[in-house]
């Protein structure tokens, strides 16, 4: 189980994406499920969880104007920064403010890598049971 993700809320109460996050959101849980087909999605205090097998690969968590992509991996993504303009790299996330701006070839291209390390960080694991 994910526990490091929060509830999206303030004090005032909770936090409603805009239109524009929320479709961003339906494009995002697409092209995870185009590259990770097998993922199962679990909510998490209102982060979508993408796990594989047992472990988590991928969230999305929306804000009022913007979208973070949380992956489990420890790829280094500077090999995609200069690919992927218009979004800012966090650790071990991606914060979207635009889908639209963005090459979403990029995207699945990273996508597609991050599941191939997890892929190969569960092998040895998997071989144990």
């Amino acid at each position: 189980m994910l526990t490091t993700f929060t509830p999206l809320s303030t004090p005032e109460g909770t936090v409603t994406p805009n239109d524009h996050v929320t479709a961003d959101l339906h494009t995002l849980t697409e092209l995870i499920f185009a590259v990770t087909p097998e993922a199962t999605v679990i909510p998490e205090n209102g982060v979508s969880v993408f796990y594989l097998t047992t472990h988590w690969l991928f969230a999305l968590a929306p804000h009022q104007n913007n979208v973070c992509l949380y992956f489990s991996g420890d790829l280094d993504l500077a090999r995609f920064s200069d690919r992927l303009s218009h979004v800012h790299m966090g650790d071990h996330c991606l914060i979207i403010d635009d889908l639209d701006a963005i090459n979403l070839n990029v995207l699945v291209e990273l996508l597609a890598v991050l599941k191939v390390e997890m892929q190969r960080k569960l092998l040895p694991i998997q071989a144990l049971h």
